[in-house]
């Protein structure tokens, strides 16, 4: 599979140029593009294709190859690649894109870039700022990677990999007995693994599995993405409101995971469902350790969350079509009402989404925990939205708490108690002796929100491309205005290590930095920029034999566009000097990195533990559990 990499290369090196813009004319806003109805199987019993609304881009060339995603169709299995698609092609763009069929490698190419480009559309709305890799890089999607029954996203080639099986043979679903299935062309399957590759962009260190909610949490989140993908198609939404005189939780179809992945392994059931288990219980959330099983368990406690939320925006429309009484009668729905609560489902899966998404910029930069989960949602929305006046977080946290997840060490479930704690002192990047100027950052971001103008000068940059140049000129202007900050930056954390749960004995890396505007309840934008600090603690590793799991200390930090540090989201580590623990904010981090260190190591020893190879090489458990990993255990 290292042959991906040169693939692409030469592939891109073969393009033709793109014509786009020649013309004088503009290009159009968006881009339509048809896919199955979420996977064939679903397609060919309902006779239906759904169609992707997506930002227009003047792709390069065929493949598709874009400004963030490239498809190489390359079959390691075979030793092929096949034809790629070319959507900029007048007929291919003159019918939304060719008609999707299981048996045209153009059209598996056609959903997988489809699907990707929806998604990360979905994160930059959410995350109030344009998605970028860092530097000059790009994602590959591979369709067709290799034989198996999986997907998944592999971190060192940059690459969302699909596997395609033939179907299990005594109980193949609605499919032949060895029929082949390849796992790019569900829609769910594609959404939950670029859903990865964008987590790992945001949180890179979230593939170290440092506690059990780590990987789980990274499941989480790519099946909430997949799911709430359904409601992109108002179509589907609207069927699924007919068909259940309103009631979603009966829409086993919209509420489902790749059907026909399920079926076709064998399962007799769909891989996943956001109801699995319709009793809000914490029974299955405290027994639960492998990382989908537990996963699973927030993302029904947030679909819980949706279906209390959804009836009560439609409560009012119920009263209105019942004359009061809010019993509907028998018998299929008004197509007006059917209409006005598919609008209310739409709208309200989608503020449930972007609660979650947003929340990103709040969470750990490394050792998450469902409990930061909750605390970073719930800050995030309430400084968006502080009134609750949908009772949409309220909704969500006590859907949480039935399902037994929560924070530790909160004192009750307000927003008082869940939002992350102001710092003690007063901090401002802009005071001290090492100043940050985070005006250029500021004004990068606003012209990337430019949909007209030319680009931010400042991305976080790859320090060498895939094959181990140092990038482009333009890679090489980003860096230098990113080096500067990013020195100024962790010069002034050093200065004020303590306050940020660091350890001033140690050196500090900046991990990320980025500008955000978000529209509030009033709609107006906030603007705020989320900091991402790291520190290694070599004289914390246990052993220099083999390859041991790596110590860190990592802080988030949301700042005010003025400097001013609004909050400090610390991991510490013990202090290095326990003497110079002489005030009570120090004695407290120190006790609390020594808490975090034990369980560390005592999760570390678990893994090694259960690990069957433990045994036989000098390498730690920790390293050889990764996504494909991950997902072969469930088959995806």
């Amino acid at each position: 599979m290292d042959q991906i990499a040169h693939v692409a290369a030469t592939t891109a090196a073969g393009l033709r140029t793109s014509a786009c813009g020649n013309s004088g004319i503009g290009p159009p806003a968006r881009r339509r593009l048809r896919t199955f109805a979420f996977d064939p199987m679903s397609t060919r019993l309902s006779g239906r294709f759904l169609t992707l609304d997506i930002p227009f881009e003047c792709i390069r060339g065929p493949g598709p190859d874009g400004r963030l995603v490239q498809v190489v169709d390359f079959d390691a299995s075979r030793e092929a690649w096949y034809e790629p698609v070319d959507l900029d092609d007048p007929f291919v763009l003159a019918q939304d894109g060719i008609r999707p069929a299981e048996g045209d490698p153009r059209a598996h190419q056609q959903v997988v870039y489809a699907v990707a480009m929806s998604v990360i559309e979905r994160f930059e709305r959410f995350m109030g700022r344009r998605f970028r890799w860092h530097g000059d890089q790009i994602l590959r999607l591979v369709p067709h990677a290799f034989d198996g029954r999986n997907a998944y996203f592999d971190p060192r080639r940059r690459a969302v990999l699909f596997g395609y099986y033939q179907a299990d043979a005594e109980n193949p679903g609605a499919n032949l007995p060895g029929q082949v299935i390849f796992t790019c062309l569900s829609s769910d399957i594609v959404a939950h693994e670029v859903t990865h590759a964008i987590v790992h962009r945001i949180r890179r260190l979230y593939n170290e599995s440092t506690n059990r909610d780590v990987f789980a949490w990274h499941e989480a989140v790519a099946d909430l993405m997949a799911l709430f993908q359904h409601f992109a198609h108002r179509d589907v939404v609207l069927e699924a409101i007919a068909n259940t005189s309103g009631q979603l939780e009966k829409s086993a179809g919209l509420l489902e995971l790749a059907r026909e992945f399920g079926e076709s392994t064998g399962r007799g059931a769909a891989l996943r469902s956001a109801i699995k288990d319709p009793n809000r219980t914490p029974d299955r959330f405290r027994a639960a350790q492998e990382p989908h099983e537990r996963g699973a368990c927030f993302v029904a406690a947030v679909f819980d969350a949706y279906l209390d939320a959804y009836q009560n925006a439609i409560a009012d429309l119920l009263r209105i079509a019942t004359g009061g009484t809010g019993m509907l009668p028998a018998g299929r729905l008004h197509p007006d009402l059917v209409s006005r609560l598919a609008d209310e489902a739409v709208k309200t899966a989608d503020r449930i989404l972007g609660m979650v998404v947003r929340g990103f910029d709040y969470l750990p930069v490394i050792d998450v925990t469902f409990g930061d989960v909750v605390r970073a949602i719930v800050t995030a929305d309430r400084g968006l939205y502080p009134e609750d006046r949908l009772h949409l977080r309220s909704s969500l946290v006590e859907a949480l708490r039935q399902r037994g997840i929560w924070p530790i060490s909160v004192a009750s479930l307000t927003d008082e108690a869940l939002i992350w704690q102001k710092p003690d002192t007063r901090l401002n990047l802009s005071d001290g002796d090492h100043p940050v100027d985070l005006s250029r950052v500021i004004l990068s971001a606003s012209k990337d929100l430019d949909p007209i103008g030319n680009p931010g000068e400042l991305r976080t940059p790859a320090l060498h491309d895939g094959n181990g140049s140092a990038g482009s000129a333009d890679t090489q202007t980003r860096r230098s205005v990113f080096d500067q900050v990013a020195k100024d930056l962790t010069a002034w954390a050093r200065s004020n290590a303590p306050q940020l749960g660091l350890d001033p004995n140690f050196a500090i890396s900046c991990e990320g930095i980025h500008v955000s505007y978000r529209l509030a309840g009033d709609r107006l934008p906030r603007p705020e920029l989320a900091i991402q600090l790291l520190q290694r603690r070599a004289d914390l590793e246990e052993s220099t034999q083999g390859k041991q799991p790596v110590i860190r200390a990592g802080t988030a930090l949301v700042v005010s566009a003025d400097g001013s540090v609004d909050y400090v989201i610390a991991k510490p580590l013990p202090l290095s000097n326990e003497s110079s623990a002489d005030d009570n904010a120090a004695r407290v981090l120190h006790e609390a990195g020594r808490l975090r260190l034990a369980a560390m190591r005592e999760w570390f020893d678990k893994l090694e533990a259960d690990d069957a190879l433990s045994a036989w090489t000098a390498e730690h458990a920790i390293h050889r559990l990764d996504f494909a990993a991950i997902h072969s255990e469930t088959g995806q």
